[in-house]
């Protein structure tokens, strides 16, 4: 259905167009060849504690803590719950948020005890009371430390009774635990210390990145995150990376390595860029050696099994309403999977949990709760009939995505809200374009902070992001944005839903080389109160200062939701340069007139 909207802004005259095609969605990444890897694990602060655990109470079930060493010495600081019972327990490897520690969502650990599953939880290298240095989720230092960590907890060698199966691991986390769980499927079947072979049986990535590089600093192609250099997510940045310095008098050190102060303050001083030595070292660390998305030894892997051995079964839990590991994280890899191997075991739940600005309902958490424990049986313990295929009612939700209605109240009841379709692609039913008439001129001036209102970490205790209601009215500066609007009604009857990630479509001609371009998309109720819904930015970028952009097409795609529209609601959709300090603005002055601009979005 096509519309025509108001579009607030002055009209101008058309200009030249050309056309340059996209990247085909559930592509793998493109190839690559990473530099050396940067990080840090040598040096005085591995610790002395004897590494042991001690049991209360002394006969299961029990928690048994204490400190365990990594490969190179490191004293991590670790729990494990001991479930009563006989025989062997499958084991769960819970790894904690960024800035936290093993005690991080500990509750779920009787939880877990209690259905039979034995618990292993450890404070990250230069968190909570381990030792060592972050390392931002390296591979080869944190995510080889988890094997090790596995491996320690299967072999048992002081003889406390743990009695974990080894052949039925799985590894789960968020966020920072998240990331690393990804990387866990690079080596799901290895050898402990003790000589047992460990097998990874799934991985459940919770508010995860998948490719950190794209996370930080996005550049509106979820494919191809490092060129052109996107501008970073700054409030989220800087909020994590101080919030995650420790200060401890039992740990007089610093926690962060060297490296990390210096590639803070070159993603917060410079206008974001690739360039050597630095630049190029921040892209190879956080993109080849910290993101799932980029190693090419698990796509391999993930082609050399299909029709000749079962793949590793992945429940990925993402929000849409997240806007520092947004749902794009989640998406890249279903589809990308799913081309490999259409019949790939992964499952997702999509919904309003994560980072801000998700409001983490406890009704919610506790549903998808539910749908992990219900994973874990089938998978580590078998327990569910497999379904015959992707649309059956199985507990384990193979090869099925739940999504949830994200609403802006704090209710939430499963039976009304969660939405079960077969496949993603699925969850629209149609997709609706409007066509935005007009133009407008952009202005942006490297002084201009606007943008502080919408940011979701600065008003992360004003969730779901309302800001004539949470905060002061938006700071329109003149010049700097372009509002479009729409009668819901002209993009479908009565009630539905936007289903899906909406894509913004344009014009762009501007002289200057750099430019970023930032999209947000409202709903306005008819009491007036105005709902953020989804938001998106992309880079333009010639690659050098004395080549102009130029006059080109634009896409913008956004994050995405699954929001209610009811009738007589108003479409809003701002189109600004400017979306500080969510995202850093650029250092290069610009002036981009803007055009032909288009909306689709998808319906159910």
């Amino acid at each position: 259905m096509r519309s025509s909207l108001r579009v607030i802004v002055p009209a101008l005259a058309a200009a030249t167009i050309c056309v340059k095609p996209a990247r085909a969605q559930g592509s793998p990444p493109p190839s690559r060849t990473f530099g050396s890897d940067t990080t840090a694990t040598g040096g005085p602060y591995t610790g002395g504690e004897p590494t042991d655990l001690s049991c209360t109470p002394s006969t299961a079930p029990m928690k048994c803590s204490g400190y365990l060493a990594s490969d190179d010495g490191t004293r991590l600081d670790a729990t494990v719950t001991v479930p009563g019972g006989s025989g062997l327990h499958p084991l769960v490897v819970y790894l904690h948020g960024y800035g936290g520690s093993k005690r991080s969502d500990s509750s779920y650990d009787d939880r877990l005890a209690a259905r039979g599953y034995l618990v292993l939880r450890y404070s990250a290298r230069g968190f909570g009371d381990s030792w060592g240095q972050v390392n931002l989720a390296d591979r080869d230092v944190e995510v080889r430390e988890r094997g090790g960590m596995n491996g320690q907890g299967v072999d048992d060698v002081q003889g406390l009774g743990l009695n974990a199966k080894p052949d039925a691991v799985a590894v789960m986390g968020a966020s920072y635990g998240g990331g690393q769980s990804w990387l866990a499927a690079l080596v799901p079947t290895f050898t402990s210390p003790g000589n047992k072979s460990v097998t990874i049986r799934t991985v459940i990535p919770i508010a995860a990145w998948t490719d950190l590089a794209y996370s930080l600093r996005p550049n509106g192609r979820p494919s191809d995150s490092i060129e052109p250099a996107g501008f970073y997510k700054l409030s989220f940045l800087e909020g994590l990376f101080l919030g995650g310095i420790r200060k401890s008098a039992a740990r007089p050190y610093p926690n962060y390595p060297d490296y990390l102060f210096v590639w803070n303050d070159y993603a917060v001083g410079l206008e974001p860029n690739n360039a050597p030595p630095i630049g190029a070292q921040l892209v190879n660390g956080i993109a080849g050696y910290r993101s799932i998305w980029w190693q090419q030894e698990f796509w391999n892997q993930v082609g050399a099994n299909v029709g000749v051995r079962p793949q590793l079964p992945i429940f990925q839990l993402q929000g849409f309403s997240d806007d520092l590991f947004p749902l794009t994280e989640a998406l890249r890899m279903y589809r990308t999977l799913k081309t490999i191997d259409p019949d790939y075991p992964i499952a997702s739940y999509f919904g309003d949990i994560g980072h801000p600005r998700a409001a983490n309902k406890p009704a919610e958490v506790e549903h998808a709760l539910q749908l992990i424990f219900a994973w874990l049986d089938f998978y580590l313990m078998g327990i569910g009939t497999p379904a015959t295929n992707c649309g059956g009612p199985a507990k384990q939700l193979r090869c099925d995505v739940q999504a949830a209605i994200t609403r802006p109240d704090d209710t939430f009841d499963a039976a009304r809200d969660v939405i079960r379709v077969d496949t993603y692609d699925q969850l629209a039913t149609s997709t609706e374009q409007a066509d935005l008439p007009g133009a407008a001129v952009l202005t942006f001036d490297p002084a201009n902070l606007g943008g502080v209102f919408y940011d979701p970490f600065v008003f992360a205790e004003c969730q779901p992001l309302v800001p004539n209601r949470c905060a002061p009215p938006p700071d329109v500066i003149p010049g700097d944005i372009a509002v479009f609007e729409v009668s819901a009604d002209e993009l479908g009857p009565g009630h539905y839903l936007i289903a899906g990630q909406p894509l913004v479509s344009l014009r762009a001609e501007t002289l200057a080389h750099r430019v970023q371009l930032d999209v947000r998309l409202f709903d306005v109720k008819g009491d007036g109160t105005r709902h953020l819904v989804t938001r998106g930015t992309t880079t333009l970028d010639t690659g050098t200062p004395l080549v102009p952009f130029g006059t080109k097409p634009v896409t913008i795609p956004t994050y995405g939701n699954l929001w209610q529209v009811d009738a007589g609601d108003r479409i809003q959709l701002e189109i600004t340069n400017v979306d500080s300090p969510y995202i850093s603005p650029s250092r290069v002055p610009s002036v981009t007139r803007i055009d032909r601009v288009k909306l689709d979005v998808p319906i159910r």
